[in-house]
């Protein structure tokens, strides 16, 4: 779980000390605001293979530079992955098994398909891939936080 790092904040430290109380009301929802706003990005572009007619292009590209077979398996357990986990991110509920599928499937992108355009993301790059990737990493050590459904029911999966 969390450590809850915000009930102590020193004014003496802040730059604007009378922001104090603004901080101490908000702070406590900043992961699950990062959460709830990854999970919704994530989830759109599942949306998109999935119901959008994503899921063709996506095989016969991406997945074709992955070298994985069969690309079509692939490219929907991409999208349904991206989809479903998406959408556990948002509500906080089995948010480290989802967070670790997602960063599979992420650091698959990273490497696989990414990595050989660089780094800048303006050249197809692996720069946005990356942070996903890492979030999600960061998200399968945090868990779901105070403010989720995993929290809620008393269970951390």
């Amino acid at each position: 779980m969390l450590r809850d790092e915000t009930a102590n904040i020193d004014s003496s430290r802040l730059f604007i000390p009378g922001l104090e109380r603004f901080y101490a009301k908000l702070a406590p929802l900043a992961y699950a605001f990062v959460r709830i706003y990854f999970g919704a990005m994530v989830a759109w572009p599942g949306f998109e293979k999935v119901f959008l007619g994503g899921v063709e292009r996506i095989a016969k590209g991406n997945v074709l530079k992955t070298g994985l077979e069969p690309p079509m398996f692939w490219a929907w357990a991409a999208g349904l992955t991206e989809l479903i986990g998406g959408v556990l991110l948002v509500l906080g509920l089995f948010t480290r098994p989802a967070a670790f599928a997602l960063t599979i499937v992420l650091a698959v992108i990273t490497f696989k398909v990414q990595w050989a355009a660089g780094f800048f993301w303006q050249n197809r790059g692996y720069e946005v891939a990356l942070l996903w990737t890492l979030v999600n990493l960061a998200f399968v050590f945090g868990g779901g936080g105070r403010y989720s459904l995993d929290h809620k029911i008393g269970k951390e999966f």
